[in-house]
């Protein structure tokens, strides 16, 4: 492919050297404009950048991508020469504006295929609605971009080139996390930017044709017919044009809803499948007006406040006469026992994978403890991404069933109002830490943590020198910063630690091979999965060792710990080796299950027959009302509700819900199970303490714009 490269850019040259000797002719112009040359050079620019980026193993194509990529590039560097001249006989014409709006009608569809075509293998199976207004979207940008830059093609060719940029950006995020981008992602650029360094960037096939395409449509508008001179007047009419749509265009975005309007939906289930069958500018400004949360039909405040108070009161009657729980509640006063949680990066049991076919048993330390009071399958809402949506729904009790695929309330919503583990327990005396070894920007954490009642955050730059693996801090070292807070201080302590270690991607070799285990599922070896569960092993024997340590501290402790989302590997395995379940919601439910337990190093009071411990599945939202449950501290009206409606809806997600006898059932279909109703008072109650009595709904400074 270098010679092929090479001899385009050589024919560059070549013509370059032509019209610098000016020998016109009919296949070389008598001299160029500077325009003309900065149109030619760009295209000459960007041949010798794929090329390099080809020689640097960053490229991936076969021959044909290939020869379209440098054919269109030469093809551009080249008809560039007789710009001037095309423009100026188009200009000439009586009915340019005829040539002007074909230009544009044209340009709307082929940019309408550059965008999908990197991250879309499905481009003859559009949903027709959701492709025609993504065609309108295109057309809006196009021609609003060509009236401000006045009609002379430079600015579609701009908007040719950003949205070209944006369908590359989602063919990254899709290889990176098997998701698409989604609206909330825009405010999440620091913590993508943050993580993105230990990525490759490969681009494959469709990649190629697609920088082929929009290289062969930005020289179209570069033709565009040369404008008539029309002084002021022109210049403002093109500008009020401009003015008018984009008044027009937001007008639209804010009071039309797609999905109400237009049945165009993106579903929390299976989000990229949504983006595929719908297009990707479609999908995601459906997104973006779901960033507003959706209104529980009837709502009405002082309704959903009884609801609350109904469940509540249910749940007292309840539990009144269990002697467990008035015992729990006396231990607790009496302890106040420190709360550890631990939510570990991407730790999950991919031997719910029917063991990968290689004999795999999940993480053995972890699989084989059993004196934890509460352990299970965890379901949880993210999926190869999105970790601080896991802490949402354990540090809230909010389920993000409620608010949509494509929402991370820690970027979208003022949390400052909602309730929060970490206010919680601040209200009741304890000292409240949060820690991440990260960036404390990432995921808004250094606005949110405060919001959410915690005192301290201790970020990347308290971890200093602490151990590393794969250039990330190890959950030892965090767990070492542990045991040294609760050493450090006699008082109650609420200790909240997100991990890094396992963070993707998994290909980055400097796991040292005397760790590694290769695995063959069915025969076959991935390097990635090697890492990944190497990492694993890495956790799991780092919780070994902080069970040990609490075990011997003279204070009494509980430690919460789960998996914040499986890795996006795991989709491939999931389809791979359970080809006969098709698209069904258990199917799916497998990608969003991760595990948990819930371990004291002392005999909390009442739980008489629940060690060794049992499986008990729950899901994220449901945790922390289950742990003050168990250890006895008190519960807010909230979580008591909480607690009953898990009685006849045991799990909850983005991807479904399940009801008591363990029937599955997704809202977009609709419900269909016995649970249906406790779902709908779930979300009123919900919506009521994130966003009821008229004050508590905000959207984040970074949002507003969005709604």
């Amino acid at each position: 492919m270098l010679i092929v490269s090479l001899t385009g850019i050589v024919l560059v040259l070549a013509c370059y050297t032509l019209v610098r000797k000016g020998s016109p002719s009919r296949l070389v112009p008598e001299g160029c404009a500077r325009s003309s040359w900065a149109w030619s050079v760009g295209f000459l620019l960007a041949l010798v950048l794929m090329t390099v980026l080809e020689q640097a193993g960053l490229v991936s194509c076969g021959p044909l991508p290939w020869l379209a990529l440098v054919g269109s590039l030469v093809l551009g560097a080249v008809a560039s020469l007789w710009r001037d001249r095309v423009r100026e006989r188009l200009g000439a014409l009586r009915l340019r504006w005829v040539v002007e709006v074909a230009m544009l009608l044209l340009g709307t569809y082929l940019t309408f295929v550059v965008v999908e075509t990197p991250s879309n293998p499905y481009l003859t199976d559009f949903n027709f609605k959701g492709m025609l207004i993504q065609l309108v979207i295109v057309l809006f940008a196009l021609s609003v971009l060509h009236l401000l830059f006045q009609r002379t093609g430079a600015g579609a060719a701009l908007g040719v080139f950003a949205l070209f940029a944006l369908g590359m950006a989602e063919y990254f995020v899709v290889a990176f996390r098997d998701e698409p981008i989604m609206a909330s992602d825009v405010f999440a650029v620091g913590t993508a930017a943050a993580v993105g360094a230990s990525y490759t960037y490969v681009l494959d096939d469709r990649c190629v044709a697609a920088v082929a395409l929009a290289a062969f449509v930005i020289l179209m508008f570069s033709l565009c017919p040369r404008p008539r001179r029309r002084g002021a007047a022109g210049v403002a009419c093109n500008l009020a044009l401009a003015l008018v749509l984009l008044l027009g265009g937001g007008w639209a975005v804010l009071n039309v809803d797609i999905t109400e309007t237009f049945g165009v939906t993106v579903g929390g289930w299976q989000p990229l499948a949504s983006y595929r069958r719908n297009g990707f500018l479609t999908s995601f400004l459906v997104g973006a007006q779901g960033i507003r949360p959706e209104v529980p039909e009837g709502y009405d405040d002082a309704e959903a406040e009884e609801l609350v108070a109904s469940y509540a009161a249910a749940y007292d009657e309840r539990t009144a006469a269990d002697p467990a729980r008035q015992a729990a509640r006396e231990q607790f006063e009496e302890l106040r026992p420190s709360v550890v949680v631990v939510m570990d990066e991407t730790f999950s049991d991919m031997s719910i994978y029917d063991g990968l076919h290689a004999g795999y048993e999940g993480p053995e330390w972890f699989g084989s403890f059993d004196e934890a009071y509460l352990r299970g399958p965890l379901y949880v809402s993210p999926y190869g991404g999105g970790t601080c949506n896991s802490e949402f729904e354990m540090l809230t009790g909010m389920s993000m069933s409620y608010l949509g695929s494509g929402v991370y309330p820690y970027m979208v919503y003022d949390l400052s109002s909602a309730p929060g583990l970490g206010r919680q327990f601040r209200d009741l005396g304890y000292g409240t830490t949060a820690m991440h070894p990260n960036r404390a920007t990432n995921w808004n954490r250094d606005v949110v943590y405060p919001d959410l009642g915690f005192d301290e955050f201790l970020s990347i730059e308290d971890f200093a020198g602490a151990e590393r693996l794969r250039g990330k801090v190890t959950d030892a070292a965090t767990f070492d910063e542990i045991v040294d807070l609760l050493e450090s201080s006699d008082e109650p302590q609420l200790v909240f630690d997100v991990t890094m270690q396992n963070h993707s991607s998994y290909d980055t070799g400097l796991i040292p091979e005397e760790d590694l285990t290769r695995y063959y599922v069915d025969g076959e070896n991935d390097p990635e999965l090697d890492e990944y569960l190497a990492l694993i092993d890495e956790s799991d024997a780092a919780l070994e060792e902080l069970v040990a340590e609490l075990s011997e501290l003279d204070r009494p402790v509980v430690l919460v710990y789960f998996g914040d989302h499986q890795p996006k590997i795991a989709s491939a395995y999931n389809n791979r080796l359970f080809p006969d379940e098709g698209d069904t919601v258990e199917h799916e439910q497998r990608r969003y299950q991760t595990c948990y337990m819930v371990w004291a190093n002392y005999e909390i009071a009442g739980t008489e027959g629940m060690v060794p411990s049992r499986e008990t599945p729950t899901s994220t939202n449901y945790l922390a009302a289950q742990v003050l449950e168990l250890i006895g501290a008190p519960l807010t009206d909230f979580q008591k509700a909480q607690l009953e409606v898990r009685q006849g809806m045991p799990l909850l997600n983005l991807a479904g819900y399940q009801d008591a006898e363990g029937a599955w059932a997704t809202p977009v279909d609709g419900g269909g199970n016995d649970a249906d109703g406790l779902y709908d008072d779930l979300a009123t109650m919900q919506y009521h303490e994130l966003f009821g009595d008229g004050v508590r709904y905000q959207v984040g400074a970074g949002a507003a714009g969005m709604l």
